[in-house]
């Protein structure tokens, strides 16, 4: 599978799946985390395409097909209503990412590497964003981007970067 064919499937997938979920709407309006669910959705994805896949290997979130994936939800501080205001500060969540990142650079052991990453709330309107996602996007190399909104319509990006 190529970076743009994964790209594809996970990206109409997954965005499918969380504007079909109201449950993650709750995460999204009190900025919180949902990794795990997030890593079984894309576990049933995959299954669609492979056999081969091992949640959990060799500290990646996921692995299939001789591809290591790493994921994060990444939420962040920026203003939006009817979202709960909370300090998260966006920077630890970007040094995650990259932290992840770099990780999958140093390992020999699987041929194709990316990270898939959702950030919340958000929209590409933010005036502050574009620093904090050049700063991945330069540990990168390719970025893909879509941007959704949750089934309450609280605004998201959902990212995929091949290492």
């Amino acid at each position: 599978m190529t970076f743009e064919e994964l790209w594809k499937i996970l990206s109409s997938e997954i965005v499918k799946r969380i504007n079909n979920h109201n449950g993650l709407g709750y995460f999204a309006k009190n900025r919180a985390k949902f990794e795990g669910w997030l890593k079984v959705e894309i576990c049933d994805i995959l299954s669609k395409y492979t056999t081969d896949i091992v949640p959990e290997k060799d500290r990646i979130d996921i692995v299939f097909d001789n591809w290591a994936l790493e994921l994060k939800t990444a939420n962040t501080n920026y203003h939006y209503n009817d979202v709960v205001n909370k300090t998260r500060p966006i920077t630890k969540n970007i040094q995650s990412i990259i932290k992840d990142i770099k990780d999958l650079r140093k390992n020999s052991t699987y041929i194709h590497k990316a990270v898939l990453f959702i950030v919340f709330p958000l929209s590409k309107e933010v005036e502050y964003w574009d620093r904090h996602i050049l700063k991945i996007e330069n540990e990168l190399q390719e970025l893909r981007e879509k941007e959704f909104r949750f089934k309450n319509a609280i605004p998201a990006i959902l990212y995929c970067g091949l290492v």
